[in-house]
């Protein structure tokens, strides 16, 4: 799968968590944001990480206007064609600007399924998952991998 911004994969041994790092990414506005929502807001756990990504592909296809998310890192508010990531805890008056990341619906849905296999891919190797849950859920990822690089297809021509 590939995605439109660049990204650097770290690993928190101690945590046993996948970080997706987006610092370097120069075309979005406070790209940084990109990971913020990831593991705290959207969940790894696959009963919690299915039901968002029906609910995201469900907005892609147009069956649902919005989707929001967030809360404990972030608020993630989807539409169609773009996604708002901002910061709950901007202050106004501390903070000159409100940090507010715009990206497209779809490549946001590309970065949580990369996420979410890479960390069932990092918890398996660890011993943190079973190897037989991690592989179900992995193969569950590539197939909604290959859905949301079909509506994408479908929306570019």
């Amino acid at each position: 799968m590939i995605i439109k911004y660049k990204y650097k994969l770290k690993y928190m041994d101690e945590f046993n968590m996948v970080v997706l790092d987006f610092d370097k990414e120069k075309t979005l506005e406070f790209a940084n944001m990109i990971s913020d929502p990831l593991g705290s807001d959207i969940s790894w756990r696959f009963k919690d990480l299915k039901k968002d990504i029906e609910n995201y592909v469900d907005l892609l296809k147009g069956n649902i206007p919005e989707y929001r998310h967030g809360g404990n890192a972030s608020s993630v508010i989807s539409y169609k064609d773009y996604t708002i990531i901002e910061d709950p805890f901007y202050d106004e008056e501390e903070d000159e600007i409100e940090p507010i990341c715009k990206l497209e619906t779809v490549e946001f849905v590309k970065i949580i399924l990369l996420w979410a296999y890479e960390t069932y891919k990092y918890k398996s190797e660890r011993g943190v998952i079973a190897l037989d849950e991690a592989d179900m859920v992995m193969k569950w990822i590539k197939q909604k991998m290959l859905e949301v690089e079909s509506i994408e297809n479908k929306s570019i021509k």
